[in-house]
């Protein structure tokens, strides 16, 4: 038997398998730079949102700078690389003509059924571009109160006080109420007991706020010294008296309990009662009233 003759590849084949090569390693060095590039404009993109706000809102502008960069670079990565596989596999010899038209009859088909998937982008879009909130603002959104972990063009991640995560599709966001934006104004409510003198309470309040005022430990965290707004309701057996102080977003929570604490320890102090007495009709004694 003669031996079967192995297949040689000729020079041509070697030379197309080169080329092919070749060209797909420039594609995707190309993809690779572009998102690279992109990476480096999204960067400046966000030195320009810190640079181009207004003084006094550097936590603001920096979560709306790192907002922007996560959306710009991700939407930038998917595009390249979506592009990049396309050329690859024209390359590799497939015709995407029949693919390209198969995808645009679905697309036809599917984009009556995903209007909200495009309405969640719209949302997401104008959510960024008007600067509703950011990754770290607290917010309440679509029956959700937390802190936004996320914010991407199809939904917003909101995080609880209970620390479950929520994923919140921004078409579904009519209102939005953020309540980190800019400043905070927390107001504390300490109930006082009815027996006791509002002008002297009202006093003794107004001197623990100037104090706190001064405090350095609460100072860094205030916008405007803290104030008495007054009384602003009556219970049966007790009033109550507002407090109130325009502080940085992210402190609100502990200006709030510092002036808390600090209120009802000077009232205490003071000799002042914070509790309502209780009243009611005498014991019964025999069984009878």
């Amino acid at each position: 038997m003669k031996p079967v003759p192995v297949p040689i590849p000729s020079a041509m084949q070697a030379y197309n398998f080169v080329t092919l090569a070749i060209k797909v390693g420039l594609i995707l060095l190309g993809a690779i730079i572009l998102i690279r590039v992109a990476s480096i404009l999204a960067s400046r993109i966000e030195r320009r949102v810190r640079q181009h706000h207004p003084a006094g809102e550097d936590v603001s502008r920096e979560k709306r700078a790192r907002t922007l960069g996560s959306v710009l670079r991700g939407l930038s990565r998917t595009i390249i690389v979506v592009v990049a596989l396309m050329m690859v596999v024209r390359e590799l010899g497939f015709d995407m003509t029949p693919a390209l038209a198969a995808a645009g009859g679905f697309g036809v088909a599917a984009g009556l059924g995903a209007q909200s998937v495009v309405r969640d982008w719209m949302a997401g879009f104008f959510i960024i571009y008007e600067n509703e909130y950011a990754v770290g603002d607290a917010v309440q959104i679509a029956g959700v109160s937390g802190t936004v972990e996320a914010l991407t063009l199809r939904h917003t991640e909101v995080r609880d006080g209970e620390g479950a995560l929520h994923y919140v599709p921004n078409g579904e966001i009519k209102v939005v109420t953020n309540l980190t934006k800019s400043w905070s104004t927390p107001v504390v409510r300490i109930p006082v007991s009815l027996m006791e003198d509002p002008a002297r309470v009202q006093g003794v309040l107004e001197r623990f706020v100037a104090d706190a005022a001064e405090d350095p430990a609460l100072k860094p965290f205030l916008r405007d010294p803290p104030r008495v707004i007054g009384i602003e309701d009556i219970a049966p057996g007790q009033y109550t008296v507002l407090l109130q102080a325009r502080t940085l977003p992210d402190h609100r929570l502990t200006v709030a309990r510092a002036l808390r604490y600090g209120a009802l320890s000077r009232l205490r102090a003071e000799g002042i009662s914070t509790h309502a007495p209780v009243a009611g009709p005498p014991s019964p004694v025999g069984g009878r009233t």
